[in-house]
């Protein structure tokens, strides 16, 4: 309804709205207003009850993300717990290093000679790997040693060594490891021992080893494969495998 103006004219001029009327007007405009005001009243309240209702979710949401925060917490426990418990288990990686320069210069021997070192250009067909976690190659053509700098106190190497040997008479030969190299506390073990009651040409000689960090001169000292013998003889190197256990 649109507003009811009461007129009320000029003084003394009876020209205004009769009581009657004026006071009509005032109850349609009074009954307008509150029926306005119940309906801002029903407005007020509902917002009331959304605000209450709205508050208790967030206070819900609050408690549940409290919650959460809980768990994520207690999950993270549980992982660092479990990854304590896994601690134990061991991984392992492989390399094989196959040579092609021994092939048609083979390694020379002099008879008694101590200082005959296996060498190994690792670009041979066969050379490859089982390494997911990229590991460091612990074998090194440009030095021809290996270098367990990148392995710990504990860790493992196991070793596959396999020549071919060239020979005129019976022989006995031994293949050596040299180990801790240029630390203060080098040494060697023996590998292998093979002998041959005659003469030969290019005999398969397969060594199988292992050996395990158990030192820091070990760990830091370098390592290569020793070829002894009292007589000459030729070598060529097929190549090696080794397998690393990381405890």
């Amino acid at each position: 309804m649109a507003k009811q103006d009461i007129i009320i004219g000029t003084q003394n001029a009876k020209a205004g709205d009769t009581l009657y009327t004026a006071f009509t007007k005032t109850e349609s405009n009074f009954t307008e207003l509150y029926a306005k005001d119940v309906v801002i009243e029903g407005d007020v309240a509902s917002l009331q009850a959304d605000t209450s209702t709205n508050t208790t979710a967030i206070a819900a949401n609050t408690l549940a993300t409290a919650s959460n925060a809980v768990n994520i917490t207690a999950n993270s426990s549980a992982i660092t717990a479990n990854t304590a418990l896994i601690t134990g288990f061991t991984r392992t990686y492989w390399f094989d290093a196959s040579d092609t320069a021994t092939t048609s210069s083979p390694i020379v021997h002099g008879a008694a000679a101590t200082n005959t070192y296996l060498t190994n250009n690792a670009i041979g067909s066969n050379t490859t790997s089982y390494n997911p976690d990229s590991n460091d190659v612990l074998w090194d053509p440009a030095t021809n040693k290996f270098n367990f700098t990148s392995l710990k106190v504990g860790d493992t190497v196991f070793f596959r060594v396999d020549i071919n040997l060239t020979n005129s008479a019976a022989q006995e030969v031994d293949l050596f490891m040299s180990l801790a190299e240029g630390s203060a506390a080098p040494y060697e073990l023996n590998m292998n021992h093979t002998y041959y009651k005659t003469a030969s040409n290019l005999a398969n000689d397969t060594a199988i080893f292992e050996v395990y960090i158990g030192d820091e001169n070990t760990r830091t000292g370098g390592a290569r494969f020793r070829f002894g013998s009292i007589a000459a003889a030729t070598i060529v190197v097929n190549g090696w495998y080794y397998k690393i256990t990381v405890v």
